[in-house]
């Protein structure tokens, strides 16, 4: 190599390393780099102090790269030309131009209808100048964005463009004037945009809202968002809804340490159609001060009782009758746990009603299973609580409960387990439902538990194995007749409904290992467990025997995977099925799912699950004052032409009626860099649209609904946050 060439290369080494790749840094100078050039012609001319390549020009150092047909250096002023098939590449980035002027002395220059592809955003950046202005800033005219991957001359299924943008090293691409283009046709303008180009959070206007509703009318929710630190962040958003108001919404997050967090969320919405000012609020905090000593606090506020009827998307929201704020504070050992609480609750249906019960506070402390004695296996629980109800209008009082029990497995032979388990339950109130003396209750409590295991594994023709486990038990449980009548009521405790019982189980599993097509797994492929429990005395729901639970699952791997749930109760009396949920599942690989499902209760008492002592009992009963009957049922598959289709459905059995059906409808493009959906939900009330859009590596449209459709298509294996 002779020097002129040598020269060549380090002087064009200097001039683009710190243009383009911020990884180069003055500490590490290009001629300290091994170099490589090569060309079909290199020329040095005295007079002008200049150097010309011709033909082929390519530099290699370290990881970089550099082609070209032509290379000028003037020595003099620093100036390097290039120009015919510019290409720089670095693994990472990509670069492509038409022409390349540069200054090393003034580290200002100019590449001419340039094109920037950064692998680790997906990214392609086009302009037809990129101007150098600093270390960290360039200026773009006639410029383009795109996550799309299209070859030079194609066109993108979409991109935004701009006159005037500027591109920072850290990957952030300001434009102002942008239009956003479909196949390079203007849809919509933005005055200005900032575009997150890496990975990192930044500062700008998300995605829209949008949808439409036959009784909110035309609905578009646009928020910004705000870097405004490391550690804490905000979102503020303009929520429209044509026929029925709009308002505005601020969200702010924060972290204060990696073990402490929080949000605060608020909303004002001027409500037209019910003429209301509807003011929300929404505050979580999280602090872990040590490994086992945290801290929580729930806040949730609304200023009227139908806002989440008026507003809210989330079914649960809509039929909520209370609402719960709390403040949590729990210190852990090893096997004990002390807490305190606070708990306050909003009357959802009557924001006035002075009537409902706040606990302000509750102390507890719980001992979980602790061996006593050394060697000998016996056991000990207990858990201790205090609370102070308190009421605006109404009965309030103190209550401490003290439940203290002791246990001991005793194993007879190798096949059967025996655990008696003692224990009494002491509850104190500061004052009577009559009076303002103090009052106490004892109830004693006692059980004996007979179970076993049996198993044996089968093998099947393909030389796989199958388990068979039977685990039948028996529970006997006495608790006392304890002194009720002069006791408050504020909960479950206050009311303990005596026992003499027998709760017979008997469970049934099948498992095996079942080979998904890259690793085998464990799969419980039969679960079958009944459940009954007999009074031997009188009984508080004036019949011997329960209902009879049935609990049974099925699962399977072949052909296609399916999963069968059913738990139901059978009332003996009625000779029928008091109560029966079912859900059936297939997934047909990832191009097709399909679920149904049943909800059927009679009117009349129905069987309760469990109690404060044995959450296997079926000693009570709740009265259910209509029968409830309904179906649900959702498919999803994908279609031809990158289509995925969603459904979602409730059908009322009594009346005949869909009270909800939701359908989805999402296109996913050719080379995944974007993708567009619309939903259609139906309410007796009401029908609304909602929009859903998703460009590569930029971000999606949100939606109320969104959640819902991205389960029902991540099922499908189409995550539509992302795509790619």
């Amino acid at each position: 190599m002779g020097p002129a060439t040598l020269r060549l290369a380090m002087v064009l080494a200097a001039l683009l390393a710190p243009a383009f790749w911020p990884s180069w840094s003055a500490a590490d100078p290009p001629s300290q780099r091994p170099i490589h050039i090569q060309a079909d012609q290199l020329t040095y001319y005295k007079a002008t102090r200049t150097y010309e390549g011709k033909g082929s020009v390519v530099v290699v150092q370290g990881p970089f790269r550099l082609e070209a047909d032509e290379a000028v250096l003037d020595v003099g002023t620093g100036q390097v030309k290039a120009r015919g098939g510019v290409h720089l590449n670095d693994g990472l980035r990509d670069i492509r131009g038409d022409r390349l002027d540069f200054n090393v002395n003034t580290t200002k220059g100019v590449i001419f209808h340039g094109r920037l592809f950064v692998l680790e955003g997906n990214f392609t950046v086009d302009a037809r100048v990129m101007e150098r202005l600093s270390e960290e800033q360039y200026r773009l005219e006639d410029a383009s964005y795109t996550t799309c991957s299209v070859l030079e001359g194609e066109t993108a299924p979409w991109r935004f463009t701009s006159e005037k943008a500027e591109l920072d090293v850290e990957g952030f691409l300001y434009t102002r004037h942008t239009k956003f283009c479909i196949l390079d046709v203007p849809v919509f303008y933005l005055p200005a945009t900032l575009f997150p180009a890496k990975r990192e959070r930044a500062t700008g206007l998300l995605f829209p809202q949008m949808g439409v509703s036959s009784r909110q009318g035309f609905k578009i929710r646009q928020a910004f968002f705000w870097d405004i630190s490391p550690s804490q962040d905000a979102t503020v958003a303009l929520d429209y809804r044509g026929k029925q108001g709009a308002g505005v919404d601020l969200e702010y997050r924060y972290y204060l340490s990696k073990n402490s967090d929080g949000r605060v969320w608020t909303r004002f919405f001027k409500d037209n159609q019910l003429n209301a000012n509807r003011f929300d609020l929404i505050f979580r905090h999280r602090t872990s001060f040590l490994d086992d000593f945290q801290g929580r606090v729930d806040l949730n506020y609304v200023n009227q009782k139908d806002t989440f009827r008026a507003l809210s998307e989330n079914v649960l929201q809509r039929v909520a009758v209370y609402q719960e704020s709390q403040s949590f504070l729990a210190k852990r050992w090893d096997n004990h746990v002390l807490y305190g609480l606070v708990r306050f609750s909003q009357n959802l249906t009557s924001l006035s009603d002075k009537t409902v019960l706040q606990t302000m506070p509750q102390l507890g402390y719980t001992l979980a299973p602790a061996r006593l004695w050394g060697g000998l296996p016996v056991y000990a629980g207990l858990d201790v609580t205090f609370d102070s109800f308190y009421r605006q209008e109404g009965l309030d009082a103190r209550r401490s409960d003290l439940f203290p029990r002791l246990w001991a497995p005793i194993p007879i032979d190798r096949y059967l387990t025996i655990t008696p388990l003692f224990g009494i339950r002491e509850t104190w109130y500061s004052r009577s439902a009559q009076s303002n003396d103090a009052v106490t209750r004892e109830a004693g409590y006692f059980s004996t538990t007979a179970d076993t295991r049996l198993a044996r594994r089968f093998t099947t023709e393909g030389g796989g194995a199958l388990t068979h486990k039977i685990e039948p038990s028996v529970t006997y449980e006495y608790l006392a007749p304890s002194r009720q009548n002069d006791i408050p009521f504020f909960n479950d405790l206050d009311r303990l409904v005596r026992k003499n019982l027998l709760t017979y189980s008997l469970t049934n599993r099948l498992s095996t290992l079942a080979f998904d097509g890259e690793k085998w797994n464990y799969l419980e492929a039969g679960y079958v467990r009944l459940t009954q429990s007999q009074h031997l005395a009188s009984s508080p729901t004036g019949k011997p025997w329960s209902d009879l639970r049935g609990e049974f699952i099925a699962r399977t791997a072949v052909p296609v995977s399916t999963e069968l749930d059913v738990d139901m109760f059978y009332n003996h009396e009625r000779s029928a099925m008091s109560v029966v949920n079912t859900d059936l599942r297939f997934n047909l690989r990832k191009d097709v799912f399909v679920s149904v499902g049943q909800r059927f209760s009679h009117q009349g008492p129905v069987a309760v699950k469990g109690d404060l002592f044995n959450p296997m009992t079926l000693n009570e009963s709740l009265l259910q004052a209509e029968k409830t009957h309904f179906y649900i049922a959702e498919l999803g598959f994908a279609l031809p032409y990158n289509l995925y289709a969603v459904m979602r459905g409730y059908l009322d059995q009594n009346t005949g009626q869909f009270p909800e059906m939701n359908y989805g409808l999402y296109y996913v493009g050719s080379s995944r860099c974007w993708g567009a959906g619309v939903m259609l939900i139906q309410r007796p009330d009401q029908t609304e649209f909602a929009f859903l859009f998703t460009l590569g590596g930029v971000g999606f449209s949100d939606s109320p609904f969104s959640g819902l459709y991205r389960g029902l298509f991540q099922r499908l294996g189409l995550d539509i946050q992302r795509l790619r």
